[in-house]
């Protein structure tokens, strides 16, 4: 059995990027793909064991396994059994990893184009809530604030933070533009998976979100725009260049 702790299996976090748009073992198999596509899995590399990859993922260890089948009757990798035995990269050939590679480079310039509209939509919420959030709209906001600065556990900071920048968007009072924002979130939140959570980036959007209270309070509408828009760039991971 493969050891949980393996370093590779840290290594092998960064390339689960993509979710739900297609079955979990497929999604599993081209993450270990596109890993070998880019060199970060070498011929001859020892996979994470089960339990590791799922973790790492985020997916049950009988995604997995499927997962680690269907790239055995690729030829891709191969299982070895007794000691020193595992799952090892077995082959890297272009003509296998081509269609992968494709994948690879349309995948990062959606979540380029993505992240972009959101980012801007945002600062155009934020300006145009500046100019017409009601007292107890800039109330609930303040709350919204304090409630994420409260929560270091991922899921839950994270919900709290898209209620917040909801609450943005219909200070602005026009369903449209909170239905721009709605639809772009949506197309990230089931296309991608979500950005490593950190000490380093909660204490930053702690940071940014109480300044963009502060912002829309004065009623300054190109600063609430600008913050809002720097938050989203700063605190999610850029695609690779």
């Amino acid at each position: 059995m493969n050891d949980p702790n393996d370093p590779g299996a840290q290594e092998f976090a960064g390339l689960g990027d993509v979710v739900s748009l297609t079955s979990a073992p497929q999604q599993i198999a081209d993450h270990i793909l596109s890993g070998i596509a880019v060199g970060a899995l070498p011929v001859g590399t020892m996979l994470p064991g089960e339990r590791a990859l799922a973790a790492a993922l985020q997916v049950s260890r009988s995604s997995v396994r499927a997962a680690l089948l269907r790239l055995e009757r690729l030829g891709v990798v191969e299982r070895r059994r007794g000691r020193g035995g595992g799952t090892f990269v077995k082959s890297a050939e272009p003509a296998t990893l081509a269609p992968m590679a494709e994948r690879i480079e349309e995948f990062h310039a959606e979540r380029k184009n993505l992240l972009d509209a959101r980012a801007v939509v945002h600062n155009t919420l934020a300006a145009v809530a500046a100019l017409r959030r009601t007292d107890e709209e800039l109330h609930r906001l303040r709350r919204l604030a304090e409630k994420y600065s409260e929560l270091a556990e991922a899921a839950a900071a994270r919900t709290a933070d898209a209620q917040f920048h909801f609450a943005i968007a219909q200070a602005c009072h026009n369903p449209e533009l909170s239905r721009i924002a709605i639809d772009i979130d949506t197309k990230i939140n089931a296309g991608f998976r979500h950005d490593p959570f950190s000490a380093e980036l909660f204490e930053r959007a702690v940071h940014d979100h109480a300044a963009i209270v502060e912002a829309i309070a004065a009623g300054d509408s190109l600063e609430s725009g600008r913050l809002c828009e720097e938050h989203f760039r700063s605190t999610t991971t850029p695609p690779p260049a």
